[in-house]
């Protein structure tokens, strides 16, 4: 995905000053600098967002439980796909479809409301699956042993923080994990606390677009710059410290956990 016009003026050219490497316009993102820069930004951003507890990138969410829903016939004239968005035509309820068990099963999360029996419900592109006495059936999902409920992460999810429910008394095997982008657990409800993937640089912490703007700059030091001294390189290593040190301790300033410490949390400290 190219670049935007804030990404690049934001934080590509910066870290490409920082190396001595010129800039980029949207026009020029073919170049070898442009290249180069879209091939690490998304990553070097994401990886930053993840390895820290950024304020501005917390979130919280209400989960619900991964449901199967049962038709009475297939949907017509195509199957519904996962990620279509299915809404009944009498009681007004939306569901995401997640995964296509069969022509007639499918499951099914971020439910609005509940369907009502014999309804017709239909995707965004009218494929449709005709109400009949008894349908659509809907059972929660569960998964095969251990865990009695499964709920589907956000889409925009890179780091889970906490789940409300859990108060670190219960027994291990009582309390969560996280199995590919859902979260199984013995909770029937799940309320979490975690960062989001944030993409425009407008919403970035100050603290964050000067770390981001290092690191980046560290990616693009070989490709673009691979002339520069050791002591140059070590320079810009030990500014990058300096400031993500600077940025963990602001951070954690800014998020009052005193009380009761977290493993999960502390261990990427």
């Amino acid at each position: 995905m190219a670049l935007t016009a804030t990404e690049i003026s934001v934080i590509v050219n910066s870290a490409l000053s920082r190396i001595a490497a010129g800039s980029i316009s949207e026009a020029s993102q073919s170049d070898v600098k442009g290249v180069e820069a879209n091939r690490h930004y998304e990553q070097t951003r994401d990886s930053l967002l993840r390895s820290y507890l950024w304020p501005f990138a917390k979130k919280r969410a209400e989960l619900t439980q991964i449901q199967i829903i049962t038709l009475d016939s297939a949907p017509s004239p195509n199957l519904w796909e996962p990620g279509d968005v299915i809404t009944g035509g009498t009681s007004g309820t939306t569901a995401t479809i997640l995964v296509r068990l069969s022509d007639t099963e499918y499951e099914i999360g971020y439910l609005d409301g509940e369907f009502e029996d014999g309804e017709d419900i239909q995707n965004e592109t009218v494929d449709t699956a005709t109400g009949a006495s008894g349908y659509p059936e809907l059972e929660v999902l569960q998964p095969t042993f251990r865990w009695a409920f499964a709920y589907q992460m956000p889409t925009d999810l890179l780091r889970l923080l906490t789940v409300h429910e859990d108060d670190g008394i219960d027994y291990e095997d009582s309390r969560w994990e996280i199995e590919g982008n859902r979260i199984l657990t013995n909770y029937s409800t799940c309320n979490i606390v975690y960062i989001r993937k944030v993409t425009d640089p407008v919403e970035f912490d100050v603290l964050f677009t000067e770390v981001l703007i290092l690191r980046l700059a560290m990616k693009l030091i070989n490709p673009l710059a691979g002339t520069a001294s050791d002591q140059f390189k070590a320079e810009l290593r030990e500014e990058l410290r300096i400031a993500e040190g600077r940025a963990r301790t602001v951070t954690a300033q800014e998020t009052n956990t005193t009380g009761r410490s977290n493993w999960n949390l502390a261990r990427f400290k």
